[in-house]
């Protein structure tokens, strides 16, 4: 974990590890618009750990 350490992520470095498993049962509600979900439809975002780019 870095806190204000400067680091540099190399070309090919792993930096999350995702997995992704069945389920028993279908859920009774399922994500998306009919039941309100926040970021269904949602386009691409940067983190607002990200600065946002500026026309000069």
């Amino acid at each position: 974990r870095a806190h204000d350490v400067p680091f540099m992520i190399e070309h090919g470095q792993r930096v999350c590890t995702l997995t992704f498993e069945r389920m028993l049962q279908r859920p009774d509600k399922l994500y998306g618009a009919a039941i309100g979900s926040s970021y269904q439809g949602q386009g691409l975002i940067l983190s607002k750990h990200f600065l946002p780019e500026t026309n000069h």
